[in-house]
């Protein structure tokens, strides 16, 4: 089995309720990973939310080109969501995150399947305490979800940002993590 196939192999043994961190420097793999993620949450009857900051008829087509029968869900259990870019204080990003996501979950019912990091930019100081504070909120209320959701991190940009502690604080706050990298290397593993 090769390195790439591992993330995808445990993609497919996911069931119940997890909080997954998936790290990744090559964006192409690790949507390959999230897409299959969600196309087993379709076929399970699973509501599954694709929440990022791209352009949703782009999204759309990468589905389409990655074998997820989009027309087949989008009315019934797929729902695609544009994140906006929120640039203020931290506290208003909070807010207006916590906003979103229960605005998100309004117009799905459980069992969900997620895909997203609901603050986009994670490029600032702002942006990286608003998101590790939201993980870690919604992390401990974790038991009390009906769902699996998976949250994306581009590592370079986790890199140039307090790389190490941002690391081990989503390992903190994550059931389990992935990895996606150029080099072809990939694994899962379960911190909790």
């Amino acid at each position: 089995m090769n390195q790439e196939s591992v993330p995808l192999k445990f993609v497919g043994s996911l069931f119940g309720k997890k909080h997954i961190a998936l790290l990744y420097d090559d964006e192409e793999h690790a949507q390959r990973i999230e897409f299959e993620f969600l196309k087993n949450g379709l076929m399970m009857g699973d509501s599954c939310i694709f929440a990022t900051d791209m352009d949703p008829g782009l999204v759309i087509l990468k589905m389409i080109n990655n074998g997820i029968p989009v027309m087949q869900f989008l009315k019934k259990n797929l729902h695609i969501y544009q994140i906006p870019r929120m640039t203020d204080k931290t506290e208003v990003l909070i807010k207006c995150a916590r906003k979103l996501f229960e605005r998100i979950l309004g117009y799905s019912r459980p069992p969900y399947r997620i895909v997203a990091r609901i603050v986009s930019d994670i490029s600032t100081p702002e942006g990286i305490l608003a998101e590790m504070t939201l993980e870690r909120e919604f992390h401990s209320k974790f038991s009390t979800f009906d769902g699996c959701v998976i949250c994306p991190y581009d590592i370079s940009k986790l890199r140039a940002n307090q790389g190490n502690k941002w690391i081990r604080h989503l390992f903190e706050t994550h059931h389990a993590t992935m990895y996606a990298l150029r080099s072809n290397q990939g694994g899962a593993f379960c911190l909790q």
